[in-house]
């Protein structure tokens, strides 16, 4: 490939331009990755960025590269005040990994306020894997424009709060595995079933009997 005059030639001001753009190339801020690995133990992700990076040749061609895959990269659920919202990650999943101003090792592994294990900085190393960013091959469909929902990507079970307060649960069935109490009017539109005893206030189902209440006869005319 031919050399153009400027790069037979520079000027002061591309010589500037080209060591910024060289230091640029070392700054990474975020990029999106698919999942190869999940470690529920850990709660860290292996994954391998979705996008190549351009490599300037030797002989003045480019070649495009995929990078190194990202190892042991923290994965971001959402969690605040002793409480988390957890999901399932599967390999192909796709993430954005947001790479950190500064060293997190010493943090990572001990928490708390640390010194920076070295002076590295938006490196590739240092990754939080967020889920996740929607490619249009991966998007999900048939999002509510209205409504809060907690859903599968099927979009055939989820948890919908309306606007005007209405929390709709659907899918196939709803299981509770503690005692349930309620503070308002129970309405059922289909069969309410009991495989144990029904108490109302004190009163069992299955044991209450009515006193002075006579079996009928074999008459079966009607009064006149």
């Amino acid at each position: 490939m031919a050399l153009t005059n400027n790069e037979r030639s520079p000027d002061l001001l591309q010589i500037i331009k080209d060591a910024i753009q060289a230091e640029l190339t070392n700054l990474w801020t975020c990029l999106p990755c698919e999942v190869v690995k999940y470690d529920p133990e850990a709660v860290t992700v292996d994954v391998q960025s979705t996008i190549k990076i351009p490599i300037n040749l030797p002989s003045g061609e480019i070649e495009l590269v995929e990078l190194p895959m990202f190892l042991d990269v923290p994965v971001m659920f959402p969690c605040a005040g002793g409480f988390t919202i957890t999901h399932p990650i599967k390999q192909g999943d796709e993430c954005l990994v947001n790479f950190a101003d500064r060293n997190i090792d010493v943090w990572w592994q001990q928490g708390g306020i640390q010194n920076p294990f070295d002076t590295r900085k938006h490196d590739l190393s240092d990754g939080f894997a967020f889920f996740r960013p929607q490619s249009q091959a991966k998007k999900i469909s048939d999002i509510s424009t209205t409504d809060l929902e907690i859903r599968n990507d099927e979009n055939t079970c989820k948890i919908q709060i309306t606007p005007d307060g209405v929390i709709n649960f659907i899918g196939t069935k709803s299981v509770f595995h503690h005692p349930v109490e309620m503070k308002s009017t129970l309405t059922v539109d289909g069969i309410v079933k009991s495989l144990s005893d029904v108490l109302a206030k004190t009163i069992s189902l299955f044991s209450h009997k009515h006193g002075g209440v006579q079996s009928g006869g074999s008459d079966t005319n009607i009064p006149k």
